[in-house]
């Protein structure tokens, strides 16, 4: 996994602020490979506190980490919808994702 300790404090802080105690962060994509490079950082978030999974948390944390890490390329995405579950990208993600 490509990421720095501090990189994945400062992800798990703010995930926490923003979508709860009970939140769980998953990289997934090139970040999750060590053999490649650069990459944005992708991420997949889930709650048990559904009503913290707005697009406006989103923002809020997207806005928090690019204070604390700087100008990068970080992807969200929400698990909020019971019907996306369903999708093809939604279970490639769970299959290979990493928690941090």
């Amino acid at each position: 996994m490509r990421l720095t300790s501090y990189e994945i404090a400062c992800i798990k802080e703010q995930a926490t602020r923003y979508f709860g105690k009970d939140v769980k962060v998953h990289l997934f994509g090139s970040r999750t490979d060590d053999s490649k490079r650069g990459g944005d950082i992708d991420l997949f978030i889930q709650s048990y506190e559904r009503q913290m999974l707005s697009v406006r948390n989103k923002i809020k944390f997207l806005a928090a980490l690019k204070q604390q890490l700087g100008e990068q390329k970080i992807d969200v995405v929400l698990d909020n919808s019971a019907e996306r579950r369903k999708t093809t990208f939604f279970q490639t993600i769970s299959k290979y994702a990493v928690a941090l």
